[in-house]
């Protein structure tokens, strides 16, 4: 199951509405082929949900708001779910780079 999330800075008032992370029941039946990050398009500083496929080199997805592709760096990827539980505060915005970015689950997806 996945999660619907919405973020915000406290320190520029950056936010971003309806972000998905994980995957759907149908992702996960299928041996986990597929889920969803949060990562951060360099050319517009706007978080996005990008699909990624296992085993296969990650994609270079078109920004939501301008269309550029852009290759995935982990800097830019947003780690909220981990083994030791969901990290919804404390995050580098992606407009002014504060360590103020909060996320709030607002939903799921299955």
């Amino acid at each position: 199951m996945g999660l619907v999330l919405d973020a915000r800075c406290d320190a520029c008032g950056y936010t971003a509405a309806g972000l998905r992370l994980g995957a759907t029941h149908a992702q996960i039946e299928a041996h986990d082929v597929s889920h969803l990050e949060v990562h951060a398009a360099p050319c517009c500083r706007d978080l996005q949900s990008v699909q990624l496929f296992m085993g296969a080199p990650p994609p270079e997805p078109p920004c939501d708001r301008c269309g550029r592709t852009f290759p995935l760096a982990p800097e830019r990827r947003y780690r909220i779910s981990t083994l030791k539980g969901e990290v919804l505060s404390g995050h580098p915005c992606p407009r002014c780079g504060a360590r103020a970015l909060m996320f709030t689950p607002v939903g799921d997806f299955r």
